[in-house]
């Protein structure tokens, strides 16, 4: 393995000189929010997806490598979190011990990584395992704004040389960067569990405020910053939160170079509109080069920068490309990865190979943004059956139990592959993996009627504002993550798109009665979203009764059986207003073609696809 790896390892180490202008070149190569994501493999439905993982952005890498050679360049390649978790993969190899075959480790040390940051979904297995991967891996592993005691082989920072190549008389030279990275401050939050008596995390901005001079003190010429966070505040809640975006960090001084990730979307690009300090085209941010390569490896992160040194013989950039390759079907694999890579993937399809349970009809997320689903109903039962075992004998069974069930696989970003189908017959621990993709946490909050109104507001904002008297328009907003909807079990309502958003809920029940502002109930969620992930309001701490690590097999084999509540089995819980004949237009799965008769009533027409590969649905409404 080794020696296939040598052909794709580091380059910018040798001997050469700057150019004869002065100028010197430097390639930073990046990834982020990769999600254990190494061979393009979808381990819910068994099928190799398009894109080939790091495998494909490996061969990336090499080629572009091999240009910053020949164009005479140093060359760096950074990850920007986000690693560990986020798939069957990732969750499985968090239940196993670290060893020095780790895949993780295997593949990132083969590829020659100068330095990883940390992302928030990294901490979800807990410190220990975080720091054994760490401690497999040969580049540094950085989370500046992690505070903590006892956080090695975690590092604050990091201060690595390169050779930047030239040609000419000039004499040789050699850059020392200095890397940071930082969290979002929420992962205080989300995480809460596994960083307690580990770690604490402290602002961004301050980390970065401090941390930056000290590595100009130790000689660096350069800064670059890792930062796990959204370019923009969209979706995020608090004036701590939004102050802490990529783009508000590239103001501070000191910063010559960032990368960006956390939300899975793209810079340069389409993905953010130009506005006050984001420039998408030129690819910067607050006039700081900046690049963001999407999610699962589908993009490589290129930033070139010319560097030239000035008056007091300091390194600066005076200019850049920012660009994105991405990582497309047509993109080879590399070998070394696949084998790398093979034994966990084998071992992880024969783990996820085991019969559970048995459905008597296909269960599926095709149509889940437009009627609650059969998958829904499935893990709502389960997670209730698993819950209120739990909460028997508290003061708080008595309360009203609901559910949310999160839209996991409804295509979105993901493409219109990304859809859960689990056909009429055996259950594999496979399909159950869908039901949470990310190994989130199931948390029990208590909250009032008010706040599940405007908990139901902030799902129905995936819906854009449709008109009548216009075009069919798209039901969705495509800015807004398709994973932000969700269906609460345990009530009854209705959603009108044609309100502005904020004011589409009507109808709100809970056994024919009307849920009041004052009502007290308990909710079944996830961490991410009690915690405020996006955009949800965060529930104090006091208000969480109860904290398990994932809804078990055997709640879920007991729902399939049919031992859960029978009102949550044939159940709508919302349906949309009548709004008079309103076209709309859904871009989903192609597998919806064979479910239209769910949704009969909207008189689903089939439109034809689009330029991804989605069925595009005309809808009634």
């Amino acid at each position: 393995m080794e020696k296939a790896f040598k052909t794709i390892h580091r380059t910018g180490n040798g001997t050469s000189r700057v150019a004869a202008d002065g100028t010197a070149q430097l390639r930073v190569l990046a990834t982020t929010d990769l999600h254990m994501q190494f061979m393009g493999f979808d381990y819910v439905n068994d099928s190799a997806t398009a894109r080939k993982g790091l495998a494909g952005i490996a061969t990336l890498i090499h080629s572009a490598r091999a240009e910053a050679e020949a164009q005479n360049r140093g060359c760096l390649l950074l990850d920007n979190g986000d690693l560990l978790q986020g798939s069957a993969m990732g969750h499985r190899l968090a239940q196993l011990p670290v060893q020095a075959d780790h895949p993780a480790a295997a593949i990132l040390n083969g590829l020659g990584y100068d330095a990883l940051g940390v992302g928030n979904h990294d901490l979800d297995f807990g410190m220990p395992y975080l720091r054994d991967v760490a401690a497999r891996l040969e580049a540094p592993v950085i989370a500046s704004n992690l505070i903590g005691d006892n956080l090695a082989p975690l590092q604050k920072s990091a201060v690595i040389s390169c050779t930047l190549p030239g040609s000419g008389d000039a004499d040789d030279a050699v850059i020392r960067i200095g890397l940071l990275s930082v969290l979002p401050m929420q992962t205080a939050i989300w995480n809460s569990d596994r960083l307690k008596g580990h770690a604490q995390i402290e602002l961004a901005a301050d980390s970065l405020r401090s941390t930056i001079p000290e590595l100009r003190a130790q000689g660096a010429d350069l800064i670059i910053v890792l930062a796990h966070m959204g370019i923009t505040s969209e979706g995020l809640e608090g004036d701590a939160i939004t102050s802490e975006t990529a783009l508000a960090l590239a103001k501070l001084p000191g910063i010559d170079a960032m990368i960006t990730g956390h939300t899975h979307r793209r810079f340069p690009g389409h993905d953010h509109a130009q506005g006050a300090g984001v420039h998408p085209a030129r690819g910067t941010l607050s006039e700081v080069p900046a690049v963001m390569p999407g999610h699962g490896g589908s993009d490589l992160g290129v930033l070139d920068l010319t560097l030239r040194r000035n008056g007091a013989g300091q390194w600066q950039v005076i200019s850049h490309v920012s660009g994105l390759r991405p990582n497309t079907s047509e993109t080879p694999a590399n070998p070394a990865i696949i084998t790398a890579a093979t034994p966990a993937h084998d071992a992880l399809r024969r783990h996820l190979s085991v019969h559970i349970g048995t459905t008597s009809e296909d269960l599926h997320t095709c149509l889940s943004l437009v009627a609650p689903s059969s998958v829904g109903a499935l893990s709502a039962r389960a997670c209730w059956l698993s819950v209120q075992r739990d909460l028997a004998g508290t003061p708080d069974a008595a309360l009203p139990l609901l559910v949310a069930a999160p839209a996991h696989t409804s295509g979105g970003r993901e493409g219109p592959d990304h859809y859960l189908r689990i056909p009429a017959g055996p259950v594999l621990r496979r399909h159950i993996a869908g039901l949470n993709p990310f190994s989130n946490q199931v948390w029990v909050v208590r909250i009032t009627g008010a706040e599940l109104l405007r908990r139901l507001e902030h799902a129905a904002t995936v819906f854009a504002r449709l008109r009548a008297g216009r075009e069919p328009a798209l039901l969705l907003r495509g800015e807004t993550p398709a994973f932000n909807f969700e269906t609460i079990y345990g009530v009854e309502y209705r959603i009108d798109p044609r309100q502005p958003a904020g004011s589409r809920i009507s109808g709100l029940t809970r056994e024919g009665a009307a849920v009041l502002p004052d009502d007290t109930m308990l909710l079944i969620t996830d961490q991410f979203r009690a915690a405020g992930g996006g955009g949800f309001e965060c529930i104090e701490d006091d208000r969480v009764v109860l904290r398990r690590k994932d809804t078990d097999e055997a709640a879920i084999a007991a729902a399939l059986a049919g031992n859960a509540p029978s009102q949550w089995r044939n159940t709508a819980p919302w349906t949309f207003a009548n709004c008079g004949g309103l076209p709309a237009e859904l871009a989903t799965s192609p597998l919806a073609e064979h479910y239209l008769h769910e949704i009969a009533h909207m008189s689903p027409k089939i439109m034809g696809y689009d330029c991804s590969g989605f069925l595009r649905l005309k809808l009634t409404l």
